[in-house]
């Protein structure tokens, strides 16, 4: 069996992490995160037949013994991601077990009985802090919660890294206050509202979610600003359940413009009632939004970090009186919106090379 040597995230201001030495508590766990890390050595899930990347995991619980996982790609570039396969693997071997209900407005638990869960990741090579996509990030929060904890190791050893999945997320944007802003701010943030809600409308495909769905912050619109453009996204959900999601919708408009170079982001939804919440955008949008962001980088050789302004109208007034009203505005950053961001940059200086040439290239066309 392979030696691993356990170290845990430390977060410092700006995002950055240093590994440092596990807790009283963590160094306890030690036999939880060897066992966790064994399971996914052994695990033969993994098929990554395009991209030749495996990637072992395992999940369980103390009273739930660690079912293995991995990724699985099939299609044109498509893949079922190891996280993905790791909870329905836990879900089809033991069902459903302890959880809170998720909170109304949130999406998420406001309490959890998952501290004891432990997901094990075998790739990369040692030390390497895990990165899971944001589609990972989304399901594991909605069927998991966030307060697990995730153990990365290499197949032969080293260091291995132990965070919580709270380490992943961001969910407290800045809420912007009435003071630190003109009123000339407020009234352009009206009409930007307004822009985005009346020409994303036009755009958006959504007949498929439940009338009195209980998160109406995840329904949102999308704009990006480039120094040339506007580019409006909406939600395209088709029957099967596989929707472009609105930012992805605006990114793509963006790629094809070969226009990535993003000045700001503007996300609306509706306000959801009762309480003033962000609109809560799927990680796997935030991706996408942080891809566009390395293509900018680039292609302009210089570091892009763009605002992103989290915006809530009154839908209920909307849909009675059809004046749009702007009820409050949160702000974040692309990088800040998702930490520990997986991109192409995770890939290596040879790929980013080949990347970069490959942006070039379509700029010439």
């Amino acid at each position: 069996m392979p030696n691993w040597d356990f170290r845990q995230i430390a977060t410092k201001e700006g995002g950055k992490a240093d590994l440092v030495e596990l807790s009283p508590e963590r160094r306890d766990r030690i036999p939880r995160y060897v066992e966790a890390l064994s399971t996914a050595l052994a695990s033969q899930v993994a098929h990554p037949r395009f991209s030749n990347y495996y990637v072992l995991e395992s999940l369980g619980t103390p009273e739930h013994p660690p079912v293995p996982g991995g990724n699985i790609e099939y299609g044109f570039c498509q893949a079922l991601h190891a996280e993905e396969a790791a909870v329905a693997a836990l879900r089809a071997r033991y069902g459903r077990f302890d959880w809170s209900p998720p909170h109304p407005k949130l999406g998420r638990r406001m309490t959890s009985t998952n501290e004891d869960m432990v997901l094990g990741i075998i790739a990369g090579a040692p030390g390497n802090i895990a990165t899971p996509c944001g589609n990972c990030r989304d399901i594991m929060m909605s069927d998991l919660g966030w307060e697990f904890e995730i153990v990365s190791g290499a197949k032969d050893g080293g260091v291995a890294v132990v965070a919580s999945m709270a380490d992943y997320l961001f969910e407290h944007p800045r809420q912007t206050q009435a003071a630190a802003y003109d009123w000339l701010t407020f009234a352009r943030w009206e009409e930007q509202v307004v822009e985005a809600v009346l020409e994303c409308g036009k755009l958006e495909n959504n007949a498929y979610m439940p009338p009195n769905y209980l998160h109406p912050g995840r329904a949102y619109y999308a704009v990006i600003e480039t120094r040339k453009a506007k580019y409006f996204g909406a939600h395209d959900v088709m029957c099967e359940y596989h929707p472009i999601y609105a930012l992805r919708d605006a990114v793509r408009q963006a790629r094809r413009a070969n226009d990535p170079f993003v000045e700001s982001v503007r996300i609306v939804a509706e306000w959801g009632g009762g309480s003033d919440y962000p609109p809560h955008v799927m990680y796997k949008d935030r991706q996408h939004l942080a891809e566009l962001v390395v293509q900018a980088e680039l292609l302009s050789g210089r570091e892009c970090d763009p605002d992103v302004f989290l915006m809530t109208y009154d839908g209920e007034h909307f849909r009675r009186t059809k004046k749009i009203v702007h009820r409050a505005t949160w702000t974040t950053s692309a990088k800040e919106w998702i930490p520990f961001v997986f991109t192409p940059k995770n890939f290596g200086p040879e790929f980013v090379e080949h990347l970069t040439a490959y942006y070039k290239s379509k700029g010439r066309r």
